[in-house]
């Protein structure tokens, strides 16, 4: 009996990538014994459609596009009943690819066919933020909106350059936001916040860089990382000193903790992007970690590390 795979890929995505590989993607599979079924993607939230709706009757889907394409799928599996959700792999063809470089992904699209085609599927934790599933951060504050807000064709041609481009103007007027963060074991912390991340990642944005030692995708705990508002240009050095993290500590410039649920609570609506998709603006947010949620094909040895 042959096994079956549903290849869902975003045409858009990158620089028309996934478009161009299709075949030599398919070959691959083929190789490896895989009875293949394509669907390109037509409008967002197809991804989660066909994933609920055709993803029982495959034994693996692998999805090609950016971390968004990969939310869309995941969000589709958590739909569907624990016994139904098959192993996802990914092929990363978008503008920042953050969550392959977490999973420890391969560079060449061959190399990536292979993995997502043969690798073995860790259960991995998700994030649900406000009802916003996401696989690898939930985040607000400086920056966050532009991933939702610079306009695919800028992003095809400048890649992450468009990201800074699109930032540079923010930090002459940087908004903060009064909040209290209060994690599930009873630490509560009260300030001025410009950043606030919650994820299961080692890069957001090429910005912020943590320790591969700090996140594991499977404990049942987010790596939350909160940037006080600076006052001086010292305040500024830091913030970017402390944005590649080797440990989870609390100092002058940032707040960085694990827990495994968050509640940000503020007097004000803040926006919050949901792995680099618009999520919403929110006064009271609520951050929960679902334990092992989904299975995703990743390279263990060479980034995904788990318990």
């Amino acid at each position: 009996m042959s096994k079956r795979l549903l290849y869902i890929y975003n045409p858009l995505a990158g620089r028309q990538k996934a478009r161009t590989s299709l075949a030599g993607v398919v070959e691959v599979f083929n190789a490896q014994g895989w009875e293949v079924t394509v669907h390109p993607t037509a409008k967002a939230g197809d991804a989660t459609e066909t994933a609920v709706r055709e993803g029982p009757q495959f034994d693996r889907i692998v999805c090609c596009g950016g971390d968004g394409t990969l939310n869309e799928v995941v969000r589709g599996m958590l739909q569907l009943p624990p016994e139904q959700r098959v192993p996802v792999g990914y092929i990363p063809t978008g503008t920042t690819n953050d969550f392959a470089r977490t999973l420890g992904l391969p560079k060449t699209t061959e190399e990536l066919a292979k993995l997502a085609g043969t690798g073995e599927p860790w259960a991995v934790d998700v994030g649900e933020a406000n009802q916003h599933p996401f696989t690898y951060v939930a985040a607000f504050g400086l920056f966050t909106d532009v991933s939702y807000s610079t306009p695919q064709a800028s992003k095809q041609m400048l890649g992450h350059l468009a990201y800074v481009l699109e930032g540079m103007g923010k930090l002459a007027d940087v908004p903060s936001y009064h909040m209290t963060v209060t994690a599930s074991d009873g630490r509560a912390f009260e300030g001025d916040f410009i950043y606030g991340m919650v994820g299961n990642t080692v890069s957001v944005g090429g910005m912020v860089n943590l320790s591969r030692d700090l996140v594991k995708l499977d404990d049942g705990k987010f790596e939350v990382l909160l940037v006080r508002m600076p006052k001086t240009s010292e305040d500024w050095q830091s913030i970017l000193s402390a944005l590649n993290l080797q440990e989870l500590t609390e100092n002058a410039a940032v707040v960085a903790f694990s827990a495994s649920e968050v509640t940000f609570t503020c007097d004000e609506l803040v926006a919050w992007t949901v792995d680099g998709e618009f999520g919403g603006a929110h006064a009271v947010s609520t951050v929960v970690n679902h334990p092992r949620a989904v299975s995703i094909i990743c390279d263990r040895a060479a980034g995904g590390k788990t318990e």
